[in-house]
């Protein structure tokens, strides 16, 4: 049980990594601080980004452990 969390936690942090760098990516790219419009277009961006990471990481959780 113990090893099952810890394997669960690193798959949690190592998917971080590609998550952090398109954030930054997106940052640099679509410049949200000029304008209000790119804000928008940025917060919906990120919106779409975090459900489907969400939706991925779980799966990938579920597929890998059925039974968690």
């Amino acid at each position: 049980m113990k090893m099952k969390s810890l394997i669960i936690m690193g798959i949690i942090l190592l998917s971080l990594l590609p998550l952090y760098l398109l954030y930054k990516f997106l940052q640099v790219k679509m410049q949200p601080r000029q304008s209000l419009s790119r804000f928008f277009l940025y917060m919906v961006a990120l919106f779409f980004i975090i459900f489907v990471y969400t939706f991925l990481l779980v799966y990938l959780i579920k597929t890998i452990f059925p039974d968690a």
